[in-house]
């Protein structure tokens, strides 16, 4: 399989302006120098958050579709044993459990246990979006993207916010707002779309961040979908528990 055939559409437009670092600068993740850092906020107001409920944004899907169908990621995330990443001259990072492409520009932040070295997730941050990537050991008959969905429903409705099923390029995603006071204690609303794919005894877990998740303008998360569609697990044969979080490497940069 040619992997980096889709290479070129992950770079989005750019403000011509735009200055993009030397490539010896593109070549690494930098570590973000606090996890707490790493996400990344939409704030919108009331009258917006009742617009989009009214527009059908979050309209319910029949819960008995199947996320686990392998054509959903016919075009990616990838399992390692899938793709042939020695056949192009394409820079990615490796993570150990997770290969990245990263296109110019893009910030990678990682979420670090501070005691283990171990990464927990990534970020990647441009302009005013990001999308937040978590890795998971998943049975092999599939079916854990329908519990993780039910519990972040759950946990979203408990703190007072939304979260409903719809449709998403990986079948059913989340789209979820929650309440936050804002510095001058006024009404705010944190904004996500939170993607689910799984592949062979893994689960890739994507939370699209910022003005890319407000559905307003899919050309914003278009560049944010295809840097997930070029992600590849390699989840090893390591025992795990289904739903067990899988750590990363810190990265290694992959001429391949």
């Amino acid at each position: 399989m040619n992997f980096g055939r889709r290479r070129g559409k992950a770079e989005p437009e750019r403000p011509a302006d735009e200055k993009l670092p030397p490539e010896a600068d593109q070549e690494t993740a930098p570590e973000a120098e606090d996890p707490d850092l790493i996400e990344v906020d939409q704030e919108v107001d009331e009258q917006e958050a009742d617009e989009q409920d009214d527009a059908g944004e979050f309209d319910d899907l029949e819960p008995e579709a199947d996320d686990a169908d392998e054509d959903l990621r016919a075009d990616g995330p990838f399992d390692f044993d899938e793709v042939d990443l020695g056949v192009d001259d394409v820079t990615r990072v490796d993570l150990g459990t997770l290969i990245v492409t990263p296109w110019p520009g893009l910030n990678l932040q990682l979420q670090v246990n501070e005691g283990t070295r171990q990464v927990q997730a990534l970020t990647g941050v441009w302009q005013k979006s990001g999308l937040e990537v978590a890795l998971f050991a998943a049975p092999a008959s599939g079916g854990l993207a329908r519990e993780l969905r039910d519990d972040i429903i759950e946990e979203a409705q408990q703190a007072g916010g939304t979260a409903e099923v719809a449709q998403g390029p990986f079948g059913a995603e989340i789209r979820r707002v929650l309440p936050q006071q804002g510095p001058k204690h006024e009404q705010l609303y944190h904004v996500s779309r939170i993607w689910f794919a799984e592949g062979p005894r893994w689960l890739l877990r994507g939370t699209l961040l910022g003005e890319a998740a407000l559905g307003q303008d899919e050309t914003k998360a278009a560049p944010f979908l295809e840097f997930f569609r070029n992600l590849v697990v390699r989840r090893g044969d390591k025992p795990m528990v289904p739903g067990e979080q899988m750590t990363m490497e810190l990265p290694r940069t992959k001429e391949a």
